[in-house]
């Protein structure tokens, strides 16, 4: 198991190192006793690629001393169990909400579990509402309550756990039934992106989506708009490069920097008030973000058109940090080394015409050649 990330993300990783002993990952929480509430959590894992040996347990609830159902809530669990062959069976990768009442019988007695159908989601978001006497489940597609809902399922009953001292678990291992090859596992990894608990008498927030408006390219400005959450939410901003969190972007605008080119950007609200769940709401991203267009001025000669003079380019205000660079032109050939602002007219220069180029550079931007007016000849 790594530690978390810049985003705060948490890898969970199956390793097999001398391909006859897969070694499993567990994370738990050190808090006990979550109790009623709802709980949550984004994952990063298609698992309709989950190896037919590999379990995945996708936020669970337990309690080792609150016998014989352990207070074993599961949010999401997805395995093929091995595959069934031992059975004479082929068995597929499915899903399963559901919980343990009594841990000494089999599955399909000691359990109450609905099973359901993989898809080759890449992000699935879980939510769970456990009440006395009642679980509620739903398993979307991507990022968030917003994606397609792929799974709903209501259980009720006097079965139904009641808190205990549970703690929140996932955890990652391999199976050595059902007839698969368990010593042979290759490497499997799911991130964790986020896990939230809101105990039941804890009020929800009105928590949209936030979108972003303004133009992908450096140096145009980004603005947030969170939407309408509930009244009296604080609201907070952070921008992400390419899912990466960027070092003091919490402002609601962003002015897009040379080191944003080519990378798409997200912004993450997040809505705090006093008596509510604090909620967290992420954009979808933008386009790739372009080179920006630099200011840039046609330019001007200043001087006397004499040999002897010195001619001055006059660049006008170009974009903040622009580099600058001439070349001045004798009736439109360029002249070797007048490359410097001022230019000195010498006797080679007579009855020809002078020009002068101006090119601007920045980091981000897209390099621009501004020509001046051609200036009479040189009597």
């Amino acid at each position: 198991m790594s530690n978390p990330d810049a985003n705060g993300y948490v890898k969970l990783s199956i390793s097999n190192p001398t391909g006859s002993a897969p070694i499993g990952a567990e994370f738990q929480s050190t808090r006990e006793g979550f109790g009623y509430g709802t709980y949550s959590t984004t994952v990063e894992k298609d698992v309709s690629s989950l190896q037919k040996e590999v379990v995945w347990g996708c936020l669970f609830t337990y309690d080792p001393n609150a016998e014989p159902g352990y207070t074993e809530i599961d949010l999401c669990e997805a395995s093929a169990w091995g595959g069934g062959a031992a059975y004479g069976e082929n068995w597929p990768v499915t899903q399963g909400h559901g919980y343990w009442f009594d841990a000494t019988l089999p599955p399909g007695q000691g359990n109450n579990t609905v099973t359901f159908d993989v898809t080759s989601a890449p992000i699935l978001t879980h939510r769970m509402v456990w009440e006395p006497g009642k679980l509620t489940y739903e398993t979307f597609a991507g990022e968030g309550y917003n994606g397609t809902l792929l799974k709903r399922t209501v259980l009720e009953g006097s079965t139904v756990p009641l808190p205990a001292k549970e703690q929140i678990h996932f955890n990652l291992w391999v199976t050595g039934g059902g007839g698969g090859d368990a010593a042979h596992v290759a490497p499997e990894t799911v991130t964790i992106r986020d896990f939230s608990f809101t105990p039941a008498n804890q009020a929800q927030l009105t928590a949209p989506t936030p979108t972003i408006s303004g133009m992908a390219a450096v140096g145009s400005t980004l603005t947030a708009s969170p939407g309408t959450w509930t009244v009296g939410t604080t609201l907070s901003y952070q921008w992400f490069r390419n899912g990466a969190a960027i070092a003091g972007a919490t402002a609601a605008t962003r002015v897009l920097a040379a080191a944003d080119q080519g990378s798409t950007l997200t912004v993450r609200v997040t809505g705090s008030k006093a008596g509510y769940a604090t909620a967290t709401r992420e954009s979808d991203p933008t386009a790739a973000v372009v080179a920006g267009t630099l200011v840039a001025p046609t330019p001007t000669i200043t001087g006397t058109l004499a040999v002897g003079s010195t001619l001055t380019a006059n660049p006008g205000t170009w974009t903040s940090g622009t580099t600058l660079t001439y070349q001045w032109y004798r009736s439109g050939a360029a002249i070797a080394g007048a490359t410097a602002k001022n230019y000195k007219l010498v006797s080679a220069d007579q009855a020809d015409s002078m020009r002068v180029r101006v090119t601007g550079t920045k980091a981000g931007y897209t390099t621009v050649a501004k020509y001046s007016a051609v200036t009479a000849l040189v009597p």
